[in-house]
């Protein structure tokens, strides 16, 4: 069963990331602890880029660095050890010097949590600094291979 739109974001600008939740990431109740939520979106994130043909060490080579400025986790239900997850990814804004990428994990067709990342382009001497047309332009654009 497909799973449902994310927004009104055009698809081409959202992918997914499986992963399977390891035992180090669950806490004594047995459930992923929150704080694994953040490596997860991450990932997802890193492996968004990845599909669009841009590894993050170029990015930093290039003397930018994509700062968290913002971060908000909405968590609806628990994952536990072993459960295959899914991180959708989605570039769902691009600013002169920020983009936003929002998150959902689903496990089968259940929703697991919501996420909402705001990152703010840094120069190598961290200032605040345009983003690179050629990066905005990777950022509103489909995938290009498939990530490895």
């Amino acid at each position: 069963m497909p799973l449902p739109p994310a927004s009104d974001t055009p698809s081409h600008l959202t992918s997914r990331y499986p992963l399977d939740v390891r035992f180090c990431e669950t806490d004594l109740m047995g459930v992923v602890h929150h704080g694994s939520y953040v490596a997860y979106l991450e990932a997802g994130r890193i492996d968004w880029l990845k599909r669009r043909g841009l590894s993050y060490d170029e990015v930093v080579r290039r003397g930018i660095h994509l700062a968290v400025a913002e971060m908000r986790i909405k968590y609806r239900q628990p994952a536990r050890f072993g459960d295959r997850l899914v991180v959708e990814t989605t570039c769902s804004e691009i600013h002169r010097v920020t983009a936003r990428f929002t998150y959902r994990i689903f496990r089968d067709e259940t929703r697991i949590c919501d996420g909402d990342v705001l990152l703010a382009c840094l120069s190598s001497s961290l200032v605040l600094t345009r983003l690179p047309d050629d990066l905005a332009r990777i950022l509103s654009s489909p995938e290009a291979a498939a990530a490895g």
